[in-house]
């Protein structure tokens, strides 16, 4: 469908329309609004000359050619006006031209008696629309009428039609200098001079990226736009507040910049805290006397756990009742273990398969994932492939108390159903004995302690004995980071 129409109005038998494209509503309030009768103001001060109007509607930006030199058919002074529909956000540059190919068509039909051949279809689809002409502009009109004059041998209709002043204004005439009256009887018909409309303005640049503008306010009045656009400008009289709020935010905000981006409503991610459940998640335990009460009970259940432990006897290994999904030496190991102020998670282990890992939302172990494989508890640091040993003596460097370091450990191996070592070996001696026989004997006697000085002494004898036999002293197993 065409995106332009025409109104064709004349008064020689009084006031009708002449012609209206198919797709214009002649009895919707928008267009009555732009078909007033133009002989109250337009005709009685052009004085037989041809006069230009433009009007911006809701949705309609109106060219119109009001010709005034006609009478009707009793001698009485008359007018046709020929109306341009175009949409609401499209300047016109060649509005002037295109007015005159209808006035000129229009007047053949008539004289030939042919009104109802009419047909101005090549006019409308030969306009060409410059997108660089396209603005979305959203402001809150005066309800007067304003008028400008211009000189028909060096015409700037063009330019004052397409400033953005008139969307300010309920309508603007203009008037041929050189044949209408002056000035000064327009402004006492009631009509303001354009001029003062476009020396005091502003613009602001709105960006609606997210929908979530609700309302738009100019002097405490309402301003209608369009929800769907993500970007439009408003334009106001300089000393105008504008004030909006967004569906997310209703509180009203003043718009003291030319631009602003309308954002959704910032909401802070909660913070995650230690808090004490009830069995059934409900209430946290706010009253001091209660979280001692609890902190005791906890103390006595963990020192009870740990004398326990320190009594009893260190399960033997067995490979054979050891499995490597979810059942670890015959102890179900639930979704969450939890500790003194400590909470296991278990998760599949994503290097192997048949294994899990376990890691804590205790801040200080938070990076790090415990894995048992191979009888022994080994740990990775987050973003990191490489394992490294878990021993008691490791929790040292965690800052843990000590309740908690027992309680760790006691539920570690509670899990595994294996006791961890304190240290990477046994403190003490280390001996290996035994024969090898390459040819020969080989026998490796002797004491190693790391952590001091070692010392190879001995004969070695290829093809007969081979004996190494010296000292090294304890040292000490470096974590590895």
């Amino acid at each position: 469908m065409n995106q332009f129409g025409l109104i064709i109005q004349e008064t020689t038998a009084g006031s009708n329309q002449q012609f209206v494209s198919a797709h214009l509503d002649i009895n919707s309030p928008e267009i009555k609004e732009t078909i007033t009768d133009e002989r109250t103001l337009a005709s009685q001060l052009a004085n037989l000359s041809d006069v230009y109007s433009v009007q911006v509607t809701k949705n309609y930006k109106v060219y119109s050619l009001i010709v005034t030199n006609l009478t009707d058919f009793l001698g009485r002074s008359g007018y046709y006006a020929i109306r341009l529909y175009g949409p609401k956000g499209v300047n016109l540059t060649n509005f002037e031209s295109i007015l005159a190919n209808v006035k000129e068509k229009y007047n053949n039909y008539t004289k030939s008696n042919s009104l109802n051949n009419q047909n101005y279809e090549d006019i409308l689809s030969s306009i060409l629309i410059i997108e660089n002409d396209r603005k979305n502009i959203v402001s809150l009109k005066s309800a007067m009428n304003f008028f400008y004059y211009f000189d028909d041998a060096n015409s700037t209709l063009s330019t004052v039609f397409n400033t953005k002043g008139v969307h300010l204004v309920h309508k603007i005439y203009a008037f041929n200098k050189n044949k209408a009256v002056n000035e000064n009887i327009a402004l006492t018909s009631g009509l303001k001079s354009f001029s003062q409309i476009n020396a005091s303005q502003k613009e602001i640049n709105i960006i609606n990226n997210y929908g979530v503008l609700n309302e738009l306010k100019i002097n405490d009045q309402l301003v209608d736009f369009n929800p769907n656009l993500t970007e439009f400008n408003v334009l106001c009289q300089n000393n105008d507040v504008v004030v909006y709020n967004a569906k997310d935010d209703k509180t009203y905000k003043t718009i003291t910049n030319n631009f602003i981006s309308i954002a959704k409503k910032f909401v802070p991610r909660p913070q995650p805290q230690n808090t004490y459940h009830s069995s059934n998640n409900h209430k946290k335990k706010n009253n001091t006397n209660a979280m001692y009460l609890i902190v005791g009970l906890m103390a006595l259940v963990i020192g009870g756990g740990i004398f326990y432990y320190l009594n009893q006897d260190t399960p033997p290994i067995d490979t054979q009742n050891y499995e490597t999904n979810d059942t670890i030496k015959g102890h179900e190991v639930t979704e969450d273990t939890i500790a003194k102020g400590i909470k296991f998670v278990k998760k599949p282990f994503k290097e192997s398969a048949k294994d899990k890992e376990y890691t804590t939302t205790n801040p200080t172990l938070i990076q790090l994932r415990f894995v048992f494989t191979n009888r022994q508890w080994s740990y990775f640091k987050e973003n990191k492939n490489s394992a490294m040993d878990f021993y008691r003596k490791t929790l040292e460097k965690f800052g843990l108390t000590e309740e908690e370091k027992k309680s760790f450990i006691k539920e570690l191996e509670k899990i595994s159903g294996h006791s961890i070592l304190d240290d990477e070996s046994p403190k003490g001696t280390q001996n290996h004995e035994g024969t090898q026989n390459h040819e020969g004997t080989q026998n490796h006697e002797g004491t190693q302690n790391h952590g001091g000085t070692q010392n190879h002494g001995g004969t070695q004898n290829h093809g007969g004995t081979q004996n190494h036999g010296g000292t090294s002293g304890n040292i000490e197993p470096e974590l590895k980071e």
